[in-house]
């Protein structure tokens, strides 16, 4: 122990400074007007010190600071106890207390004190207890706490556990949500987060609806090392008088196994359509008719790969239910690769599958064998690509279609394939700009895409049973062709290199089906448009689809899609996108058109009109930020979704405020709901919300 003062004195059994009086001694360091130093015996025969500090008392050790006005300390073992203090114990925890006891190192238990995070000069929130214990980096545990904000009580609470864990990976409660509904009544949420390592955490929910009842949530997660990760969401809805329980189940993750196996699960599965189109608040999944199931392992074999895969994908209509099922599906493939020098490249995919198809009522199983090896010799030059390729295609089904049934006897399918890839010659021309604005250079490029394919004719195309698009293929004899434009520009890039950059691509393309006798472009994916035109005649061409992408900056761009259908010479869909982005404010717009294919211009009536958007604005950086959403069905004129959310931020707290409005199928409502966040304590979300299921946690 080392002290300085501006004068001492005394004798071992009682030595006295004062004064400018600091006493350093270990790793702490106290600072006072006066100190006073007692040897005291102790029970086991040896003797201590014992340190009484009175005025302006200062106790420093690493980041904690306490300050009061009178200090009792154990030299030997580091216990005192202050009074009337005041101090910030570490990690980001400020005190002011009647009595502060320094237990250890790392406890102190307060009595009649005030505790919070926000370390500002005039902390906005705050709690007092009747009493509380800080455990050092880890957390707060009071009793008889009053919650304040700017000093005026908001709420009380028995009992409180407050984490301050220097990593913000806390066990504990969170901070509930409150909200009210036309629909579901007055709601409350809470949630309980265990922090079980740093790489695995758990949550639990539990919400109340006024109108409804009580739904329960869960959410595991785990994050290793890369790509191991695991989330799974699930959540259950008791509702009043309801027999049977509704679910959400949400399970995504990716898990190395030994042996180079890498496992795969994705599940989103629900109770029922009327379930989520009442209580999902994300209009993709409120809409969704769709249920999936799949696990898959995955394994590299030399230059192989193979897949174990089992799915099971439902679609929901209002009278019925759509089975699609691979229970299993075993795939053996392999990327196109180089054959040493040769230039050749040889690729490959084969598949074992069982597979189950029907509805409600009655699903249909049957297997499938496919292979599928291809070869190709690429060939480049430097105004021209082109790549020649064969295929040749075997599947084996053991089941056909037979008077409707999938029961008909097994059938051989066999195909052969060549293509024609043609690149170019791609013309190019510079232009220079001397005004400098933009850039001081263009470049403009134009050139052709064409690609000839010829499949063999396919025999009993009527009885073989559709599960994907392996099974869509028809003999054709085909030409797509396409026009491809380039614009780019002298722009500074990383590190303020000028560089090429690409602000506008423009791509038109058709296809000329030689063979049009079997309908061929109805099974192409790459088209909406129907496979006939005027008067249900077949016709050779495709319709015309455009793809126009203009991006002046990376903060800034717009799409234009279109199909135009020739043999009607109507226009079939049109899509129109734009993102606006800068460092306060982002703006994102799409509004989509479909038609419905007519002789009659009259009758040509539209199938869907639909406009969205998504705007976010931070009024005040780091403070205030506005954002919402909207969706806007043209046809019904009807507004189908609308939230907007207001979040005031005060360095360590937040508020968020959201309203949101529904209208579409049996849902009308429109909803409030308020939350707040505390530094070191997390708020809690709204469970069924695909954008933000689980709110922050901090």
């Amino acid at each position: 122990m080392r002290i300085k003062a501006d004068s001492q004195g005394g004798d071992a059994a009682h030595s006295w400074a004062r004064g400018f009086v600091d006493v350093r001694f270990g790793d702490a360091r106290v600072q006072a007007d006066q100190a006073d130093i007692y040897q005291v015996a102790k029970p086991d025969g040896t003797n201590g010190r014992n340190a009484v500090f009175v005025g302006n008392v200062v106790f420093m050790r690493d980041e904690e600071r306490l300050a009061g006005d009178r200090l009792t300390l154990d030299l030997d073992s580091g216990k005192g106890t202050f009074e009337h203090a005041t101090g910030y114990v570490n990690p980001g925890v400020v005190i002011e207390a009647r009595i502060i006891e320094r237990v250890d190192a790392n406890t102190y238990r307060i009595e009649g004190g005030t505790f919070s995070s926000c370390l500002q000069p005039n902390p906005r929130w705050g709690f007092t207890a009747g009493s509380a214990r800080i455990e050092v980096d880890d957390k707060v545990v009071a009793k008889n706490v009053i919650f304040k904000v700017k000093s005026v009580p908001a709420f009380y609470l028995p009992y409180f556990v407050y984490p301050i864990q220097e990593d913000q990976r806390s066990t504990g409660f969170l901070f509930p949500h409150f909200g009210f509904s036309g629909f579901r009544g007055f709601n409350i949420g809470g949630g309980f987060f265990w922090a079980m390592n740093r790489s695995f955490d758990q949550t639990f929910y539990v919400d109340n609806y006024s109108k409804f009842g009580w739904g329960f949530g869960h959410e595991f997660r785990y994050r290793l090392d890369a790509p191991s990760r695991m989330d799974l969401k699930t959540y259950v809805f008791d509702r009043d008088g309801a027999e049977d329980l509704d679910y959400d189940i949400d399970w995504s993750g990716v898990q190395a196994l030994p042996g180079k196996v890498r496992a795969t699960v994705n599940v989103r599965r629900y109770s029922d359509t009327l379930f989520q189109e009442r209580f999902q608040d994300n209009l993709n999944l409120a809409t969704s008719r769709t249920a999936r199931s799949s696990f898959q392992l995955q394994r590299p074999i030399g230059f192989l790969n193979a897949v174990l895969l089992a799915e099971d994908n439902r679609t929901f209509f209002s009278d019925q239910e759509r089975v699609n099922k691979r229970l299993p599906s075993l795939r053996i493939s392999s990327p196109n690769k180089k054959i040493g020098r040769s230039g050749l490249v040889f690729g490959f995919d084969s598949r074992a599958e069982k597979l189950e198809r029907g509805n409600q009522d009655l699903v249909n199983e049957w297997e499938r064998y496919h292979v599928s090896p291809s070869l190709s010799r690429p060939i480049a030059l430097s105004y021209l690509e082109i790549n020649p390729r064969v295929e040749v295609d075997y599947t084996r089904y053991g089941s056909t279609v037979l008077d409707g049934a999938i029961d008909g006897p097994a059938l051989d399918r066999r195909y052969a394939e060549s293509s024609i890839e043609i690149q170019g010659p791609t013309f190019a021309r510079v232009f220079d700009n001397p005004s400098g604005r933009y850039s001081d250079k263009f470049k403009h490029t134009i050139g052709p895409e064409i690609t000839w394919r010829y499949r063999t004719k396919i025999d009993d195309f009527s009885s073989i049973p559709k599960f994907d698009g392996i099974d869509q293929q028809l003999g054709t004899n085909q030409v797509d062709y396409a026009l491809v434009q380039r614009l780019y520009a002298r722009r500074p890039g990383g590190g303020g290199k000028v560089q090429p950059y690409e602000f506008l691509t423009w791509r038109i393309q058709q296809t000329y089906y030689v063979q049009i006798r079997d309908a061929q472009n109805e099974f192409d994916p790459n088209y909406s448009s129907g496979s006939f035109g005027p008067g249900g005649r077949p016709d050779h061409n495709s319709p015309v689809r455009s793809n126009l992408k203009i991006r002046p900056t990376p903060n800034l761009s717009t799409t234009v899609d279109l199909e135009y259908d020739v043999n009607f010479k109507q226009l079939r869909t049109l899509s129109i996108g734009a993102n606006v982005r800068n460092a306060r404010a982002s703006l994102t717009g799409n509004w989509s058109k479909a038609l419905v294919l007519d002789e009659d211009p009259a009758k040509r009536e539209s199938t869907r009109d639909f406009i969205r958007g998504v705007a976010s604005f931070a009024v005040l950086p780091h403070r205030l930020t506005l954002d919402g959403s909207s969706d806007y069905d043209i046809l019904q004129k009807k507004l189908v979704q609308a939230s907007g959310r207001a979040r005031w931020d005060v360095q360590c707290c937040g508020f968020i405020a959201e309203l949101r409005h529904y209208d579409y199928n049996s849902r009308q409502e429109t909803q409030f709901r308020f939350s707040l966040e505390l530094a070191n304590l997390g708020s809690l979300g709204n469970f069924l919300d695909g954008d933000q299921v689980g709110g922050s946690r901090r």
